[in-house]
């Protein structure tokens, strides 16, 4: 990864846990490359935190094994919190299709030059989900 995508998804992390959040990222856990899972590995790990999580925040952009984890979550009712990049759009119409199956599904835009939100457009993001996002 770019070393700006590093900062904004450790600055994102960072302002979630001064919240009080627990915060799991596969990213950091496999120290950004350093470290990467195998497939067994990444999949059960991955999958037991989604379920046992209260929410799903993502960023998809271009990311395979996002798709699949807004799968999981969804198909476990966990509230989730997409956040779709205007200069790189929506892959797949399936994304804002979520909001019709039940579960809690709150899309935010954003509008940044990199694949994550910078820091303005974050902190409208964490405004929005500390009114909006309810969680179990």
């Amino acid at each position: 990864l770019e070393s700006a995508t590093k900062s904004r998804i450790m600055e994102i992390i960072s302002d979630l846990r001064q919240h009080g959040h627990n915060v799991f990222c596969a990213l950091e856990e496999e120290e950004f490359g350093k470290k990467v899972a195998d497939s067994i590995e990444c999949t059960h790990r991955d999958y037991s935190l989604i379920k046992q999580s209260n929410l799903y925040i993502t960023f998809p952009n271009n990311s395979f094994g996002c798709a699949v984890e807004l799968g999981w979550a969804s198909a476990h009712s966990i509230p989730i919190v997409l956040g779709i990049n205007k200069r790189i759009g929506s892959k797949t119409p399936l994304y804002e299709g979520l909001q019709s199956t039940g579960t809690q599904v709150h899309i935010v835009y954003y509008d940044s030059e990199n694949e994550f939100p910078d820091r303005s457009e974050w902190k409208k993001i964490l405004k929005y989900m500390e009114e909006y996002v309810i969680i179990k």
